[in-house]
């Protein structure tokens, strides 16, 4: 299943909000996030912008691969299905 294309506004409010860093650095062009679970760092991830364009599959791609999710998982994500602890036991699974 390929990813699907979402505005980049979109995926930042759902990493803020459902993935929820542990810590962000705000420095540079894009927010760089670090993602905790039970104290144990399970992944880094770049927050998008907050603006309307659509980030294709070819650039939201790297981003479920830095939360260790599947195209599927991920589309989930952004679709709302499953809350914050749902999703840090798919992201640990591969840990």
């Amino acid at each position: 299943m390929a990813i699907e294309d979402f505005q980049e506004k979109e995926i930042r409010a759902k990493i803020l909000t459902k993935v929820a860093p542990s810590s962000i650095n705000k420095n540079g062009k894009h927010w760089k996030g670090t993602i905790t679970y039970k104290g144990k760092v399970i992944g880094k991830v770049k927050i998008p912008n907050h603006h309307k364009r659509i980030m294709r599959e070819k650039k939201s791609k790297h981003i479920a691969e830095a939360l260790n999710l599947s195209h599927e998982d991920f589309n989930a994500l952004i679709n709302c299905p499953l809350k914050q602890q749902g999703y840090y036991k798919k992201m640990n699974r591969f840990l």
